[in-house]
C-alpha cells in the first residue's frame, strides 16, 4: 500500500480538531449534567431521608395520640357512667326531698286547718262564755230571769237546737261544736244559718246598746229566713222597747245580678238556692214567733236601690250578711254614716274574700281605726267611736 493511501485512510478515522473540540465540550456538558444529577440525587436522598424521619416521628406521635385517645375514651366512658349514676342519685334525692317537702307542706296545711278549727271553736266558746258571765252580773236593762230565759229559748229555737235539729248553715261544721252538719233527708226547723256564737254575739251587742241607750234602729242586710232579725225583734220585745225598729233588707228570692268581681271568685254563696227565700216566707217566720208587727220594716230589692232611699235616721246595730264585695260595699256606703257613736257594725261573712276586701277597703278609705273584734273565727264586729 502506498503512503498516500494510508494517509487518506488515517484522515478518515481521526476526527478533525473541531470535532474533537465539540466532542470534548459535549463530554464536559454530559459530565456536568451527570454531576448535577448526582448532586440532585443526593439532595433528594437527603430529603427523602428527612421525610422518612419525619414520617416515622409522625407515626410515633399518631400512635401516642391514639393511645391517649383510647385512654380519654375510657375515662369518658367511666365519667359518663359515674355521671349517670350521680344524675340518678340526684333525681332520687330531689324526688325524695320533694316528697318530703310535699308531705311537710300537707302536714303544715293540715296543722293550719286544725289550728284554725280549734281557734274558731275556742272563739265561739269564748263568745258564749263571756255572755254567760255577763248574765251573772246585775242587768241594767232588766234583771228578770224570765227575760234571759226567753232569749235563751229564742236562740235555741232559731238555731234548731231546741228540737235537736240539724243546722242549715253550710259552713257550720267546724265553727261551732254544738252545731251538726246538715241532714238533707229531713226538713230543717232552723230559722237562721248563724251558729250559736254569732247569734249570741248579736244578742249581747243588742242588749248593750239598749243598756247604754245608744240611739238608733237595728238592721240586717241579707236575711235569708230572717232568724237574726227575729232575734233582734225578740230582744226589743223582751225589754219592752217600743221606740226602735228592726229593718229587714234583702232581695227576697230575686235572681242574683250578673256582677263579676275578682274578689268574689269561687264564692259558692252567689249561686246557692238556699239563700233565696221569699218575703212572704220571712213574714211567716216572724209571725210564727208572734213578732211580726209595726216595729218590723221590710226593704225588698237590691241594696243599691233600697238602702240609699230607706227612711232610716239612725242605727245602733248594722249587721252585714251580703257575702259579696259589691253588696258589702253598697251597704257600708249607704248606712255607715247613720250609725250612732257607740253603735256596732257586725260583718257575718268577713271570712269570705270579697266581703273582707270590701270591709278593709271601706275602712281604709274612711280612716276607720276602731279595731275589729273576732266573734268565732269567721265573723267580726267593731264599735263606732264617733
Amino acid at each position: 500500500m502506498s503512503i498516500r493511501t494510508v494517509a487518506r485512510r488515517a484522515a478518515l478515522t481521526i476526527p478533525p480538531l473541531r470535532r474533537l473540540y465539540e466532542f470534548a465540550q459535549q463530554q464536559a456538558a454530559d459530565n456536568t449534567r451527570l454531576i448535577e444529577a448526582v448532586r440532585q440525587g443526593e439532595d433528594s436522598r437527603d430529603r427523602v431521608n428527612g421525610l422518612e424521619a419525619k414520617l416515622a416521628a409522625a407515626q410515633s406521635a399518631c400512635e401516642s395520640l391514639e393511645l391517649q385517645m383510647y385512654v380519654l375514651n375510657s375515662d369518658h366512658q367511666r365519667a359518663s357512667t359515674r355521671n349517670e349514676a350521680l344524675a340518678a342519685a340526684l333525681r332520687e334525692a330531689t324526688e325524695r326531698e320533694r316528697h318530703i317537702g310535699d308531705t311537710r307542706a300537707d302536714q303544715c296545711t293540715q296543722m293550719a286547718r286544725l289550728l284554725d278549727l280549734q281557734y274558731a271553736k275556742f272563739a265561739s266558746r269564748m263568745t258564749l262564755l263571756s255572755s254567760e258571765i255577763a248574765a251573772l252580773r246585775p242587768n241594767t236593762v232588766g234583771s228578770e230571769t224570765s227575760t234571759r230565759l226567753y232569749l235563751d229559748l229564742l236562740e235555741d229555737a232559731l238555731t234548731g237546737m231546741l228540737f235537736k235539729n240539724e243546722s242549715i248553715a253550710p259552713c257550720a261544721k267546724g265553727y261551732d261544736a254544738s252545731v251538726r252538719a246538715l241532714d238533707r233527708d229531713r226538713p230543717s226547723r232552723a230559722y237562721t244559718m248563724m251558729e250559736s256564737a254569732r247569734l249570741r254575739n248579736l244578742r249581747v251587742l243588742s242588749e248593750q246598746v239598749l243598756s247604754e241607750q245608744t240611739p238608733g234602729d237595728f238592721i240586717e242586710t241579707g236575711v235569708r229566713r230572717g232568724g237574726a232579725c227575729i232575734l233582734m225583734r225578740g230582744v226589743l220585745a223582751a225589754y219592752g222597747v217600743t221606740d226602735r225598729k228592726i229593718w229587714v233588707a234583702d232581695p227576697f228570692a230575686a235572681p242574683l245580678p250578673n256582677e263579676s268581681c275578682p274578689a268574689d271568685a269561687g264564692n259558692l254563696h252567689r249561686t246557692s238556692d238556699q239563700l233565696r227565700v221569699s218575703l212572704e216566707s220571712v213574714k211567716e217566720n216572724f209571725a210564727h214567733y208572734r213578732l211580726l208587727d209595726a216595729q218590723v220594716e221590710f226593704l225588698e230589692g237590691w241594696f243599691k236601690d233600697t238602702l240609699p232611699v230607706a227612711p232610716i235616721e239612725r242605727l245602733a246595730i248594722v249587721r252585714l250578711d251580703g257575702e259579696r264585695y259589691s253588696s258589702t260595699m253598697q251597704t257600708l256606703d249607704a248606712l255607715y254614716r247613720k250609725v250612732s257613736p257607740g253603735g256596732f257594725v257586725i260583718v257575718d261573712d268577713y271570712i269570705l274574700t270579697g266581703c273582707r276586701q270590701a270591709v278593709d277597703d271601706y275602712r281604709l278609705q274612711h280612716d276607720i281605726r276602731e279595731p275589729l273584734q273576732d266573734v268565732d273565727g269567721a265573723a267580726v264586729f267593731w264599735r263606732k267611736a264617733n
